[in-house]
């Protein structure tokens, strides 16, 4: 009838605004293929495209002794490497969805580990990068260590090696030393003020929040890689303890906007039966 208000379901509703949280959230992707990582420039230099360094970076190992609780940041430490690269104009770097995508396409379920220097070329020519970064980290008590190579696709050859050694609440810290490192050891000029204004950038400095973040996005790569094999009843069982790790992030700190937007994708991927 004309004039009636027509109520939507709560679950709907909800699944509309994870959509528009979503989109916000992919919004400035070069291209929107989401092929690259997109952040905000933290120097003003114009680089042409076919200029700029294709890097793409793995996973890192965890060296910690005696505790796996820091496992999640095999993930989230390269991620947060990532992000720190792509705000640097000389790079563009891969992001972990379309590594992925790749992979799963090839069904070359390994590469989505740990890899060796070897495979990581391998992996590398397959992505069509140009530079590759693997590393490790380990935790000692209150300290992070964070060692980075920076490998050239075409030579196999290391080009770089990166390192940052201090307090575990600085994380976010840490890893920005690595990326600045890597950077200059290409010979690329990175300028005090970028150093602060990436020192400034932080998604959460909980480190619990981090933790429990990226133990869901952990989930959701397992998840593509059931998904790929049919494995429906399992890909419904972790999509429900990567929503708890994310609603823990958001307990720990509920202005984690990298959790908001993953339990937004993880809603979204949930079939409506509304």
């Amino acid at each position: 009838m004309p004039g009636t208000i027509r109520r939507i379901p709560l679950g709907c509703a909800f699944l509309i605004v994870s959509f528009l949280i979503v989109l916000a959230g992919c919004a400035g992707v070069p291209g929107g293929n989401g092929k690259t990582v997109s952040s905000k420039q933290v120097m003003d230099i114009e680089v042409p495209e076919e200029e700029k360094k294709v890097v793409s970076v793995y996973k890192f190992e965890d060296r910690s002794i005696g505790t796996s609780k820091f496992k999640p940041w095999q993930t989230g430490i390269p991620d947060m490497i990532m992000q720190s690269l792509s705000a640097i104009p000389y790079f563009k770097v891969m992001s972990r969805q379309y590594i992925q995508d790749q992979v799963l396409a090839e069904q070359q379920f390994q590469f989505l580990g740990h890899t060796d220097e070897k495979s990581a070329v391998e992996l590398g020519k397959l992505l069509n990068a140009d530079y590759i970064i693997t590393g490790a980290f380990s935790v000692f008590q209150d300290t992070l260590q964070v060692n980075a190579r920076c490998i050239s696709v075409e030579s196999g050859e290391i080009v770089g090696q990166a390192q940052a050694h201090g307090e575990l609440g600085n994380f976010y810290g840490l890893q920005n030393r690595v990326a600045v490192q890597i950077t200059e050891n290409m010979n690329l000029f990175v300028s005090e003020d970028a150093e602060e204004m990436l020192a400034e950038r932080t998604d959460t400095t909980v480190i619990e929040a981090s933790l429990a973040n990226y133990e869901g996005e952990e989930k959701m790569e397992e998840i593509a890689v059931l998904e790929k094999k049919g494995e429906k009843e399992k890909v419904e069982e972790v999509k429900e303890e990567a929503k708890k790790d994310f609603e823990r992030a958001l307990d720990y700190d509920k202005d984690y906007e990298k959790a908001k937007r993953n339990l937004s994708k993880l809603a979204l991927a949930i079939p409506m039966t509304l």
